[in-house]
């Protein structure tokens, strides 16, 4: 029951993609603390992109909650007071 709820979450959340995405095309490399954290409904969508692509670099197939809040971290305290830094940076 966890797991189709939380698949259910992502899916609403991948719905809600953020801003920049919508225009044509994207480069998630050149999104900044400052609109990332400007589009609050793009949050979760955004460190679920992060999540899957950092899962494909290691070839980890699990989902886990409590990495995905983990990296929500590391993004909110590394932006503080850094508006114009990559938020890829914090994951290579």
């Amino acid at each position: 029951m966890k797991k189709t709820i939380f698949a259910a979450a992502s899916l609403t959340f991948l719905a809600l993609l953020p801003t920049a995405a919508l225009a044509d095309k994207f480069d998630m490399a050149e999104l900044t603390c400052k609109e990332f954290l400007a589009d609050k409904d793009g949050v979760m969508p955004t460190i679920f992109w992060i999540d899957g692509y950092l899962s494909q670099k290691t070839g980890n197939t699990i989902i886990d909650p409590d990495q995905m809040t983990r990296n929500i971290d590391v993004v909110a305290k590394g932006c503080e007071g850094a508006p114009n830094k990559k938020i890829f940076d914090f994951f290579k």
